[in-house]
């Protein structure tokens, strides 16, 4: 990258939108040096006076600040809207239609609209219908203690997630001719961010309970109390259970069949935290931490705000900088990843209406060559779902996909079902033949819109082969460490010089420089290390974590995001280049006003369990049959509290009958058969597993749902096929290469895992 210029020069965008997930898209697009101006209403932006937890405010919000840092600030009317590329709005199709903003118009910029429900429901929404659509969602139906209330995730994550999305969805579009309108609901992104639950709920057609504080997929897990605080071990790999097996001085479990396997641990979790529970109530979390650096060992520290602020890590990184603001300086996060030569970009918060006037908001657009998305194609090296998830992303989408997979180790999430009896019974009766693990609901979920193509990198074949499809390809993606892709001699360096344009994105869990650069990491250390479970909880834990791996569909759309935003950089100026993007790091963007808080006060950000910050009344009622309501606003909270124990649709509708807002919580099953979210479904036919139910992309375009273009495909469906597109890659070729081992293979037969 050349240095001084940002991925998003040029680019006009304007925001209509308030709240967190608009601004947030605004606020990412600003990092990346797109020249974004911020229209506010009369009243101001609401988020300006939110308080973030109980503590009053005494100068504008935190949140406010984390998200409208590097934003130009004008009066209604200054812009006309043919400065803009790209706007960003939050009303619904009634509050817009026969404005400059209608989509309908025959003319105006490319409108990507952004609301909890979507552009064609009856109310645009605010900040408060977090919980509501977290309900809805299905999200927070598998977070809890059995029996307990269901715990809602932190601060405003189905906002950033949705800006997020949007941002993406801005840089897409744009690169759509024609597109005029881009639809993000909350719901759906928050839908698309738990689509492991959905893949195995609806292939089981089982309801499983709440886990409960430690997730039973991979114990010992979860945020485990130590001396002074909390961890959260990592247990994947048979390495971190070898490894733990000796600190703990406990060696001969590693050759118990009662303890040896994954899933033989999750049958005795509090057997299994009794016998350890000692060892960690003697040691501190940076000890624990500290070994972990030293060890194969995966292990991650729940750190706070305060905790983020003085990290060596980070501090090497540059994530953090100063903010200016009219009322202060504060501390936050300024680039929502890194890569040569990107400049920190302007981090003023400004004053109501302080830009009208300014010269910027005159410039006209830049005329930009883009490459059309159809046709883009992007190279996945990726393992387990926050890579994947890019792929599946940006496939739906138009880019064509290529995934590579090892011929041994094969793709982990072929094995990987959420629970042991996950299978129905179609699938388990594939468990005496290789086709079991072509039946994965998670693997077939988080890989549609793929090719495939299996390779031996490590042989000079293999990295020659893929040096020929670097040369056709306009994007690399890999989310292994961060040592992977230059071992294999196919770093940046490499690649470049058999294709000077190309973007290379690497997203290992702590990025790729650094202290930490080398540990690998999972969604549930990356919770602990990201800000997550030192929020996320009941009101009276010290910490949690979920089950939901939540990190990974978050860091897959930021590294969407980097790879459009790389891509756009090059149709300007020719030049390729290479994103380090860690995991850790946009887990906390999405956390961000904690920092903010730290910075100020000295202190961490409280813990708020379930309740939103700013209002009185936030809070789960049960219903009959198991069921809860989320409940916001006063008004309904004596109808919902005298109907405790009712059937959920008479407390909801005493809710909002009384003048309050409340939605049920949905399970996994509840929400596949919930009207209201039908069209968020997609039946996809697969040739082992045949048809089957799956989330749709988030992406709705000019009023069409995004659909999947490709089922997942099969082990080795399409090397032959890819290759044979390259110059010298005949038949004769290609058998020698299946011969020699360097391309396809077989896949075992699950007898080896004990199936």
């Amino acid at each position: 990258m050349f240095p001084g210029e940002a991925p998003l020069d040029g680019v006009h965008v304007l925001e209509l939108a308030t709240g967190v997930a608009g601004p947030y898209a605004g606020r990412l697009l600003a990092m990346l040096g797109a020249t974004v101006v911020k229209i506010e209403p009369r009243d101001g932006d609401p988020t300006r006076t939110k308080p973030v937890d109980d503590e009053p405010l005494d100068r504008a919000s935190p949140l406010y600040v984390h998200l409208n840092a590097g934003k130009h600030n004008a009066s209604a009317g200054v812009v006309d809207p043919s400065w803009a590329d790209v706007v960003i709005d939050d009303r619904v199709r009634r509050d817009v239609t026969g404005t400059p903003y209608d989509p309908a118009a025959s003319i105006g910029p490319l409108l990507v609209s952004v609301t909890p429900y979507g552009f064609e429901a009856d109310e645009a929404g605010g900040i408060e219908h977090e919980v509501l659509v977290q309900a809805r969602s299905a999200i927070i139906g598998v977070q809890g203690d059995p029996g307990r209330e269901p715990i809602r995730l932190p601060g405003w994550q189905a906002q950033y997630q949705a800006g997020a999305t949007a941002a993406v969805a801005a840089l897409a579009t744009l690169r759509m001719p024609g597109a005029r309108h881009v639809d993000i609901s909350w719901t759906a992104c928050l839908m698309t961010g738990m689509e492991l639950h959905f893949a195995d709920g609806m292939a089981s057609g089982r309801r499983w309970p709440p886990t409960g504080p430690f997730p039973v997929t991979a114990f010992p897990g979860g945020a485990l109390p130590c001396h002074d605080g909390h961890v959260v071990p990592g247990s994947f790999r048979d390495i971190d259970w070898e490894m733990q097996c000796l600190l703990y001085g406990l060696p001969e479990l590693l050759d118990d069949d009662r303890y040896k396997t994954r899933p033989a641990r999750a049958l005795r979790v509090p057997e299994v935290w009794d016998m350890i529970r000692g060892w960690y109530s003697e040691r501190t979390k940076q000890e624990i931490f500290d070994l972990s650096l030293e060890t194969p060992w995966t292990v991650g520290k729940v750190m706070t705000g305060t905790e983020a602020l003085a990290d060596p890590h980070l501090a090497d990184r540059g994530f953090l900088g100063r903010i200016e603001t009219p009322e202060g300086d504060d501390v936050g996060p300024v680039r929502p990843f890194r890569t040569g030569g990107l400049p920190v970009a302007d981090q003023r918060v400004r004053a109501t209406a302080a830009s009208d006037g300014d010269g910027a908001l005159a410039a006209p657009r830049r005329a930009v060559d883009r490459a059309p998305l159809e046709g883009l194609r992007l190279l996945e090296v990726t393992t387990a779902w926050a890579g994947p998830y890019v792929g599946n992303a940006l496939g739906a989408l138009g880019v064509d996909v290529v995934k590579f997979e090892a011929n041994r180790p094969f793709e982990g999430y072929r094995v990987l079902r959420l629970h042991a009896d996950s299978d129905p019974d179609h699938v388990v009766d594939l468990r005496g033949d290789n086709r079991w693990f072509e039946a994965s609901a998670l693997h077939n979920a988080v890989n549609r819109n793929k090719r495939t193509l299996v390779a031996n990198l490590a042989s000079d074949e293999g990295r020659a082969l893929f040096l020929e499809l670097a040369r056709t390809a306009d994007a690399v993606l890999c989310n292994f460490t961060a040592k992977v892709l230059p071992d294999l001699r196919l770093g940046f360096a490499d690649l470049v010089q058999v294709n000077p344009r190309i973007v290379v994105v690497r997203m290992p869990a702590f990025g790729t420089e650094g202290p930490y650069s080398h540990k690998a990491g999972y969604g549930t250390v990356v919770e602990g290390m990201g800000g997550f479970g030192a929020r996320f909880g009941y009101e009276t834990e010290g910490a949690r974590i979920s089950d939901l791996y939540w990190p990974d569909p978050v860091a897959g759309i930021h590294a969407a995001l980097a790879i459009l935003s790389g891509i756009e950089r090059r149709d300007r100026t020719g030049a390729g280049c290479e994103v380090d993007l860690a995991h850790m790091e946009v887990m906390w963007n999405a956390l961000g006003e904690g920092l903010v808080v730290a910075g100020r006060r000295g202190t961490d950000i409280g813990r708020m369990g379930n309740r939103e910050p700013g209002m009185t009344t936030s809070a789960f009622v049960a219903a009959a049959d198991g069921r809860w309501v989320a409940v916001v606003g006063d008004a309904g909270a004596a109808a919902a509290d005298v109907l405790e124990g009712r059937p959920w649709p008479e407390i909801v509708a005493a809710v909002r009958a009384a003048g309050g807002a409340a939605e049920v919580v949905n399970e996994v099953l509840d929400a596949a058969d919930d009207a209201r979210l039908a069209d968020r479904f997609e039946v996809v036919d697969h040739p082992v597993t045949g048809p089957a139910k799956a989330v749709r992309s988030p992406f709705v375009i000019d009023g069409r749902a995004t659909t999947t273009r490709r089922r997942a495909p099969l082990f080795d469906e399409h090397t032959d096929e890819l290759l044979a597109e390259l110059p010298g890659y005949d038949a004769d070729r290609l058998a020698a290469l299946r011969a020699a081992k360097v391309i396809g293979g077989t896949l075992p037969s699950p007898a080896l895992f004990g199936l």
